[in-house]
């Protein structure tokens, strides 16, 4: 009797040993991956996902890195029946994961295999094997996913990585002042450009290749393609605040007889360097003065007759004559030169000058300060008067 009870639970055991290892094949045999694989290319990590037929209850590892726990995704218990994507995220540093930089395209490809094994502890035919490959573009900023499968053609997904915005302003007088559109010859102004991103401490910015125009044509470079100025009397160096904003202050000028002026410039952006702390602003020297060309000047200095003037870079410049020993140099902006002509132009006073009202400003202080002077002036001549009249009365009557 005993005996027979042993048989019985040996056989009772086998029979659902089979029961499940058949329920297994048959799940594994009727599951499949849905469509192409989710693959998302973050700033330090790569994560990869899959949608299933049916419930997914195996693994998805990194190639030769089964054993280690942080390259394979965590097995699953009673799944349910809603459960069916399979998914893992992997660090940079991590699962050997290559790296490699490239020059042409310019930018950063990240690689690995994914292998996604649908049975626990074997391979079967419907596992599939991954090459995740992500790309980090410069400059365009244009993620690329490639994902290579090895039993049939691999397909390429692409991306567009979200650029950062950015924006030129002119300020009044200081970072935080007020944008203007309107300005006068020598007022104080602040050159600001900013670059506003979403993924933080990521890019570096270079403000390069600034130029002023008159809208006709006639450009003056301020700024090179290295980021450094080319008159300290227009633009001095730029000063890099962060990572994506700079700016200067400068004086306002302007082309004569134009009323308008044109600033364009361009905006280098580069990825940082995973382990770069600061961004890498241009060494510049201290900005020359332009060049300008010499002209002789008259003989006598006091003559109303008219020199000979040499333009040059839009400056100009009247330079003695050197027979005379006059070693003083005499250089003239031209905008702040008034011919005749331009004078009887019909118009030109009221486009060049703007007439305001004399106002005399004055705090309180002063106002009472000045009343009470006068008040103190008048009563001392009044009294001056008072003494001087009744010493002469007295006189008189005496």
């Amino acid at each position: 009797m005993l005996k027979s009870s042993l048989s019985f639970v040996q056989f009772y055991s086998s029979s659902i040993q089979f029961i499940f290892q058949n329920f297994v094949t048959t799940n594994v045999s009727d599951n499949g991956i849905l469509g192409d694989p989710f693959v998302d290319c973050g700033d330090n990590y790569i994560e990869v996902r899959f949608e299933t037929r049916n419930t997914f209850s195996g693994l998805v590892f990194v190639e030769d890195h089964l054993t280690d726990p942080s390259c394979r995704s965590v097995h699953a218990e009673n799944i349910s029946d809603q459960g069916r994507n399979a998914s893992i995220k992997l660090g940079f540093k991590s699962c050997d994961i290559e790296r490699r930089r490239s020059n042409n395209p310019r930018g950063m490809f990240v690689t690995t295999s994914i292998i996604v094994a649908f049975h626990p502890e074997f391979l079967t035919k419907n596992d599939r094997v991954y090459v995740v490959q992500c790309f980090y573009m410069e400059l365009k900023k244009v993620l690329e996913k490639e994902i290579q499968v090895r039993m049939n053609p691999p397909p390429l997904q692409t991306e567009q990585m979200q650029m950062p915005v950015c924006r030129y302003e002119v300020l009044d007088g200081s970072p935080t002042g007020p944008p203007i559109f309107y300005a006068v010859i020598g007022q104080m102004v602040y050159h600001k450009w900013t670059c506003d991103s979403d993924s933080e401490n990521q890019f570096c910015m270079l403000v390069h290749s600034c130029f002023v125009d008159d809208g006709n044509g006639d450009r003056v470079q301020l700024i090179d393609q290295q980021g450094c100025a080319k008159d300290k009397y227009l633009l001095q160096n730029l000063e890099y605040v962060s990572d994506l904003m700079a700016g200067k202050e400068a004086h306002v000028y302007k082309y004569a007889d134009r009323q308008s002026m044109f600033f364009d410039c361009q905006i280098a952006l580069t990825i940082k360097e995973p382990e770069q702390q600061y961004c890498t602003i241009p060494s510049c020297p201290e900005p020359p003065r332009r060049k300008r060309a010499e002209a002789p000047l008259p003989t006598n200095i006091n003559s109303t007759e008219s020199t000979e003037e040499t333009l040059v870079d839009d400056k100009w410049t009247i330079v003695p004559n050197k027979s005379n020993n006059i070693l003083e140099e005499y250089e003239l902006e031209k905008s702040f030169i008034i011919r005749r002509e331009q004078i009887e132009r019909v118009g030109w006073f009221d486009n060049n000058f703007d007439l305001y009202q004399d106002q005399l400003c004055m705090s309180s202080l002063g106002f009472g300060t000045i009343a009470v002077m006068n008040l103190v002036m008048i009563s001392t001549s009044a009294l001056f008067f008072y003494g001087t009249y009744k010493q002469e009365y007295s006189r008189t009557t005496g």
